[in-house]
């Protein structure tokens, strides 16, 4: 395998606000049901104290969950001519380049193996990565 090194990146915070994968919205979903059943118990149905304490969950919860899972899987992606290297935790995938499709319904979704994959990484690293993609596809190296 070619080991030239065309870019690397580690998911920024700003990043995983607005780009999730379900792992992420797993946690957030049973963060805010955890933080839910207390304000059930404090707050009467409905009331007006309800309503604001539940948005407070919700807002601590969009925000504080990001920043968990980036400081529990530190998520890094390292784009090689050839292939692509995700990091997440202990798990590390490798895969071919030609094995990488665009999915088409977000910008970054791509189809690894046929399975739908979001790619949690900036515009800046999409761009290059469909760069290289379509290089390879062309066969202009």
């Amino acid at each position: 395998m070619d080991s030239e090194l065309i870019c690397e990146e580690t998911t920024p915070y700003t990043v995983l606000l607005y780009r999730k994968d379900r792992e992420l919205r797993l946690w957030e979903v049973g963060g805010f049901l955890i933080g839910l059943f207390p304000l059930l118990s404090l707050f009467p149905f409905r009331s007006a104290p309800f309503v604001v304490a539940l948005l407070l969950l919700a807002a601590a919860v969009m925000a504080g969950m990001p920043a968990l899972y980036r400081a529990v899987y530190r998520p890094r992606y390292i784009l090689y001519k050839d292939r692509l290297e995700i990091r997440k935790g202990r798990r590390r995938e490798t895969v071919p380049l030609n094995r990488v499709k665009p999915a088409y319904d977000l910008p970054y979704f791509y189809m690894i193996d046929g399975k739908r994959t979001p790619l949690l990484v900036s515009d800046d690293f999409l761009g290059r990565l469909n760069e290289r993609m379509e290089i390879l596809r062309r066969g202009w190296e």
